[in-house]
């Protein structure tokens, strides 16, 4: 099982493209093209369009063919569109609090992230779907 990295983002869109018969382990091993590419990072997450994002995800080495490459560009898209309007830093406070409530809260609105992003996201970070740290 991959182990979380100290960067939550990284965890996020690792959970983010871990979906559709997808495991955490085969989206681990495109990290590195993924960092090189910059989609780990929110700045690029903001600046990019879908198209721009799904063209990372492919010389990223994460490409799932046309249609999913594409959406999963939209929903990376959409993560970034959020991370605008929220602070990227209020955001990442909230994720690195290990409150699963919270970070269900935050998280549940954005497109595209459902339970199953946040099952691989709590995995990854070491969180009990039912852990409070308040």
């Amino acid at each position: 099982m991959p182990k979380s990295s100290d960067s939550v983002w990284e965890d996020l869109v690792l959970s983010i493209l871990s979906v559709n018969q997808y495991s955490l382990e085969k989206t681990y091993a495109c990290l590195a093209g993924l960092r090189s590419e910059g989609l780990l990072e929110p700045a690029t997450l903001i600046s990019c369009s879908p198209e721009e994002i799904a063209a990372r995800l492919k010389r990223g080495g994460c490409y799932r063919g046309v249609f999913m490459t594409t959406l999963f560009a939209h929903r990376l898209s959409s993560l970034g569109y959020f991370l605008e309007v929220k602070g990227i830093e209020a955001c990442e406070s909230v994720l690195r609090s290990g409150d699963s409530s919270a970070i269900k809260s935050l998280l549940m609105p954005v497109k595209g992230i459902g339970p199953k992003v946040l099952q691989n996201f709590f995995i990854l970070r070491g969180i009990s779907a039912s852990q409070n740290r308040n």
